[in-house]
This record gives structure tokens, sequence and C-alpha cells, in this order.
């Protein structure tokens, strides 16, 4: 069937706009194929990278090694793999290790490090809860109560007011103490509430 006037202007036109756009066209497409499997190489690198640092997390927390060694350990990973959940949970292991050893001023340096390396709020408020736990056992009320100001995840809070609490038993300023003790029960668990409730029964 032979094409109209009209059809065959149309066609030319088609032609001409490909011959003038079809490299761009090319390139527009090559570079999202490319973007795609760029962004999917990226997510696969993330994924692994994560495997990876999980599993030497794990051979580090889990091996038999001495505490020194452990530690040495613990040092490298963190500084391989600064600014991750994984640093921090290192440092926190090492903290405790050192809490349980009595060793604080050690442990009171790891989380310290903790608060520093966490990538949220939830991490560097658990960890700002074991540090003032640590500076109270250190004597030093008034760093611990400046170290629970960093204790931003409401998470905490409970825990948060309850050491404060403490910590104004402790100077003997009972009605500050009192109030601590109240606000905390309002959010703490039941556990937390029973800490509390022997806590306002001996003031």
């Amino acid at each position: 069937m032979a094409l109209t006037s009209f059809e065959e202007q149309e066609i030319n036109e088609i032609k001409s706009w490909w011959s003038e756009n079809y490299k761009t066209i090319i390139a527009v497409l090559i570079l999202a194929l490319a973007g795609s499997w760029g962004w999917h190489y990226w997510q696969a690198h993330q994924v692994n990278k994560a495997q990876a640092m999980s599993t030497e997390y794990d051979n580090i927390i889990l091996s038999n090694h001495s505490v020194d060694i452990k530690n040495a350990e613990i040092d490298i990973f963190v500084k391989d793999n600064s600014k991750t959940a994984y640093a921090t949970l290192a440092l926190l292991e090492k903290a405790k290790v050192a809490t349980e050893a009595k060793d604080y001023s050690l442990a009171a340096t790891a989380l310290q490090q903790a608060i520093q390396e966490s990538p949220d709020e939830i991490l560097a408020s658990l960890a700002a809860i074991r540090l003032a736990n640590v500076q109270i056992q250190l004597k030093d009320t008034d760093a611990a109560l400046a170290t629970l100001n960093q204790v931003k995840d409401p998470t905490w809070e409970a825990r948060k007011l309850l050491l404060i609490g403490d910590i104004q038993a402790t100077k003997g300023d009972k009605t500050a103490a009192q109030t601590s003790y109240e606000q905390a029960q309002k959010n703490s668990t039941p556990l937390e509430q029973q800490w509390l409730q022997v806590r306002l029964n001996n003031l």
C-alpha cells in the first residue's frame, strides 16, 4: 500500500529526529543500566561487608584468647570498622569484662569510646548509661550526672532517672531523689519498678 505524502513526511521527520538524537538516547540507556548495576553492586558489597564484619566480631568475642589479646584485637577491629554498631558492641564487651574485673578505669575509657563510635542514639545512650554506672563506682558522681545528660534515646529514660535519683540520694538530697524515682516509675519496666519502689522505701 502506497504511503500518503503526509505519512511519508512523518516517517522522514522520525528518521531525521532519530538521526539527530540516537546517540543521546543510547548514552542515557547505557547510563541508566550502569546506574542500576552500580546500585545493585553497591548493595551486594554492603551486605558482604556486614557479613564479614559480623563474622570477625564473633571470632573476636567468642575466642578463648586472654583478656589482653582480646582487648588488642578489639582495638584493631574498632579502628578498622569505626562508627559502626559492631565497633560499639565490641567496646561494650571490652567494658563489661573490665567491669567484672573491677578495672573501672579501663571500663570507663572503653565506654567513652563506645559513645563516640555509636552510629545511633540507642547504642550511644546504652553506652552512656553503663559509663555513668562505672563513674558511680569510681565515686565521680558529677561526671556521672554529666554523662547521663548524653542519654537521648527514650528507651533508657527510666534507667537514666533511676541513676540520677541514686546520685541525688548519695548526695543526701532525698527530695530530689524521690522526684527522680517517681518520674522514672512512669515509663519503667516491672523489674525497674521494683528497684524504684525499694529505693523510695529506703529514702
